[in-house]
């Protein structure tokens, strides 16, 4: 088939992105000096249009949940996409851009297949845990080269999923059950990736053995062990009588689900992501929504008292009661009572007071605080390596150890920990990013465990603004929204200088991408 005629050369900015379609097929169009480079033109994580994306060099950053891909040849650079961009040949002829594009050809491509993977050696890798860090383990050994057993272990006996969608589209009804999976255990099977369903009684580092639930055992050469968290308990009188439902897995949201549907009236305890990402839901599904929070102001910590008396008034715009500085004091059937005596009746009651790393699964390590710590390659101890929300772990630009319940950074500990089992030494050096549902989206890169001074550009009341973090004279993170939103810009920053000064982003008008030229 000729190749398509799709737009003028002169029509491409040299540092910009254009969208055409060639055959149906939508494209991703970038010059490169006297190039065009093509890609496909959606994000295969959840479909964002990559024009709308930030180009820096031959990279582009995705706009919703900062995917990077190489223009050139459509690699994924960062999650949480977990596919490449098709990459289509261009040719310029007469002014014109030419692409080789086939009716109905696909946009993206796995980042590994079973091609890609060696066999025949005798080693054994182990993995606990199936979730984002895991999986991406898995994946990575085999397209690092890995040529003995990969052994991915789940106490889960369902397809991995993705998380982040349990307390957002999920409890809407606009993901359903068959939407949640990212792998299949077929397709892991094809890959060589062994997947063995056991709950997981610890992983002894010394011995270099995982001892099971069931009294089995599976020693290892290496291991990298990411289990997550558990959904903390609630320590109130009648909390384990009351019908009260907790949100952490796929069986926890389904249950709850399953209860929401019938229910006219939800009361949720607590006020951290997954309450108020809950309580969004819910109330977006037509639910009179009531929210226990125990701080005066939630997310204040967080995000700033700014940024975070927008969100509790988006809360109460859309219908969600928010009980601030209240403290639940019992639970009974149908009803949470509070300290001052005050009762909150609903249908349905959630528990939604944090996460409880399963830190007590990993035997020989040392502990930092409520997880268990690593160096620099993210090792443990001998061959174990840690990830995900049980991982204290250096972040460059910081001076202290940081663990970070991110779903995206644990993906990116388990491509980074992937590559120290096979022997590279490099330090992690991945920029944390994670984003917030909650009656619209908000994006948050970098980490600042404490702030002195909180800068803002755009209007906080109009959804559209950048929020940066300053401690020190050092700017640690940015929280963005709409239009204004400049974290993709300062993700671009804080991937090439970790700890960029105050003074800088000052002198640039707090204008991020100015920096980047």
């Amino acid at each position: 088939m000729p190749m398509t005629d799709v737009c003028a050369f002169d029509d491409l900015s040299r540092d910009g992105l254009t969208e055409v379609e060639a055959q149906g097929v939508k494209i991703l169009l970038a010059r490169s000096g006297e190039r065009v480079l093509a890609t496909g033109a959606r994000c295969p994580h959840k479909g964002a249009p990559l024009k709308k994306g930030l180009r820096v060099g031959d990279q582009v950053i995705c706009p919703w949940h900062h995917a990077i891909f190489d223009l050139a040849d459509g690699e994924r650079l960062e999650p949480p996409a977990r596919e490449c961009l098709a990459r289509f040949e261009t040719r310029v002829e007469d002014g014109r851009v030419l692409v080789d594009v086939e009716p109905g050809a696909a946009t993206s491509r796995p980042a590994v297949t079973a091609a890609d993977r060696r066999r025949g050696g005798s080693k054994v890798y182990a993995i606990v845990g199936a979730g984002a860090a895991g999986l991406e383990c898995a994946d990575e050994l085999v397209a690092a080269g890995f040529d003995g057993r990969i052994v991915l272990i789940s106490a889960e006996d369902e397809n991995p999923y993705d998380r982040t969608d349990l307390s957002k589209t999920y409890l809407q009804g606009k993901k359903k059950d068959d939407g949640l999976p990212i792998a299949d255990r077929d397709d892991l099977a094809a890959r060589g990736i062994e997947w063995m369903n056991r709950a997981v009684a610890a992983v002894d580092a010394p011995s270099r053995v995982i001892r099971f639930a069931d009294g089995g055992s599976l020693a290892y050469d290496a291991c990298f062990a990411a289990p997550g968290s558990d959904a903390a308990p609630l320590d109130l009188a009648g909390a384990d009588t009351a019908k009260l439902f907790s949100l952490r897995s796929h069986a926890d949201a389904k249950a709850l689900k399953a209860a929401a549907d019938p229910a006219a009236s939800v009361a949720i305890i607590g006020s951290g992501f997954i309450g108020m990402e809950a309580a969004a839901a819910l109330a977006q599904s037509g639910k009179r929504v009531t929210v226990i929070a125990r701080d005066p102001l939630p997310f204040a910590k967080q995000f700033g008292e700014a940024v975070a008396r927008r969100l509790l008034a988006r809360h109460r715009e859309n219908g969600v009661t928010v009980l601030t500085g209240a403290t639940a004091a019992s639970v009974e059937p149908g009803a949470v009572v509070l300290d001052d005596g005050r009762r909150v009746e609903a249908d349905l009651l959630i528990s939604a007071v944090g996460a409880a790393p399963r830190s007590g699964l990993v035997e020989g390590a040392e502990t930092a605080g409520r997880g268990l710590s690593v160096d620099e390659r993210l090792m443990a101890a001998d061959q174990l390596f840690l990830g995900g929300d049980v991982a204290s772990f250096p972040l460059p630009g910081h001076e202290k150890p940081m663990r970070i319940e991110h779903w995206r950074v644990a993906q990116q500990h388990g491509r980074h920990a992937a590559r120290a089992m096979m022997g590279r030494d490099a330090a992690f050096d991945g920029v944390p990013f994670f984003w917030t549902a909650q009656f619209s989206p908000l994006r948050y890169v970098g980490h600042a465990e404490g702030f002195d001074e909180v800068h803002i550009e755009g209007d906080i009341d109009g959804d559209s603004f950048t929020a940066f973090y300053v401690e020190g004279g050092i700017v640690r993170a940015a929280l963005g929204a709409g239009e204004k939103d400049q974290t993709p810009a300062f993700h671009a920053l804080l991937r090439r200088e970790p700890a960029p000064r105050r003074e800088s982003l000052a002198a640039a008008g707090w204008t991020v991408r100015s920096l980047l030229v």
